[in-house]
């Protein structure tokens, strides 16, 4: 079974609640240059992400998947997600998003798996429509950002929802977002998304581990996009500054464990890499630890143009049958649940 973990979609429900709200993030009109649709983020005075309606058309989407041999899709609401707004709003969007979701899920079982938002400016609606998710929706995971609204994800604020999570043993998929950084910077969308969100990833892996939420909760698998950011990249400096001063950081931060063993504890996808970045992310992660993403509906073909690289770069990879199977569908099978993981 190949399993896509980076599949998103901007359902046209939650698209129409997003303009209904006119709210912190909103839709621009078309670019005059390119055509292209951005989401606009008036706290932050920037765009924070492109807009794509591509994959909408359930019917055409399986037919991608089916031309391309994707089994199933984990569809996942990219930025901005409930976190951006703020009261009843939030809510509506959230379970707006969420209901439309479960409804491509329950349509088409054997191909769609969900992940939900949550409207996380709120602890107590986070919960209520987490449960709702999952005892009502059936959808299997929390689809995170890197930050939530400018806030880490290492917050005690937030430990009541990964109590949740735990207790129903639930995985987090963290996908980058504006940076927190983006204000500091300055940075325009093009440099953003080529440079920024791989810093905020990592970041956010860093708070994680050093905030010792991976500690607290070990039920929880967390599954970050784009490879994990840089961190596989900079592994080796990580060695070596916590080599040279293990008994400082384990003191200062609390750790019970080595936090290079924590970080190879996360999960990380894929998209969008060739052989060569793979490679440096498997010697650091290890197989086990590899799903397949794609971006899929973002760019050329309709999405499919990305769905064949990220293929293509994992044949490149040359690894053994077993291995790549791990890749494709096995890790990401038993993270969520289904198949015959």
């Amino acid at each position: 079974m190949v399993i896509d973990f980076q599949a998103h979609i901007f359902p046209e429900a939650y698209i129409a609640q997003l303009k209904q709200l006119d709210g912190a993030v909103v839709l621009e009109e078309p670019d005059p240059h390119s055509g292209m649709m951005y989401f606009y983020d008036k706290k932050l005075k920037c765009r924070i992400n492109t807009a794509t309606f591509q994959g909408r058309d359930i019917e055409r989407r399986i037919e991608h998947m089916d031309r391309l041999r994707i089994d199933v899709h984990v569809l996942s609401i990219p930025a901005p997600g409930a976190d951006r707004f703020e009261g009843e709003g939030a809510v509506r969007v959230a379970r707006i998003a969420n209901d439309a979701i479960a409804a491509f899920c329950r349509e088409h079982p054997e191909r769609f798996v969900g992940l939900f938002t949550l409207p996380s400016s709120s602890i107590p609606e986070s919960l209520d429509e987490l449960e709702r998710s999952v005892n009502e929706l059936g959808l299997r995971g929390f689809g995170c950002f890197s930050n939530l609204n400018g806030q880490p994800l290492d917050r005690e604020e937030l430990f009541p929802i990964y109590e949740r999570l735990a207790k129903h043993k639930l995985p987090v998929y963290i996908h980058p977002t504006a940076p927190l950084s983006t204000e500091a910077t300055g940075m325009d969308i093009m440099p953003t998304l080529i440079f920024g969100w791989a810093f905020d990833s990592t970041v956010a892996m860093t708070r994680l581990v050093y905030g010792r939420v991976l500690e607290r909760f070990p039920e929880i698998n967390f599954v970050v996009a784009d490879v994990g950011g840089v961190l596989a990249f900079f592994a080796q400096r990580a060695i070596n500054i916590y080599a040279g001063r293990t008994d400082e950081i384990r003191h200062k931060y609390g750790l019970k464990e080595n936090p290079l063993d924590s970080f190879r504890r996360f999960y990380v996808d894929t998209a969008d890499h060739p052989a060569s970045t793979l490679r440096c992310v498997k010697d650091f992660f290890g197989v086990d630890r590899l799903v397949l993403g794609t971006n899929y509906p973002y760019g050329p073909e309709e999405g499919c143009w990305l769905v064949k690289n990220s293929l293509k770069a994992i044949d490149g990879l040359e690894l053994s049958g077993a291995d790549k199977e791990k890749i494709l569908g096995g890790n990401a099978g038993r993270i969520l649940g289904i198949g015959a993981a």
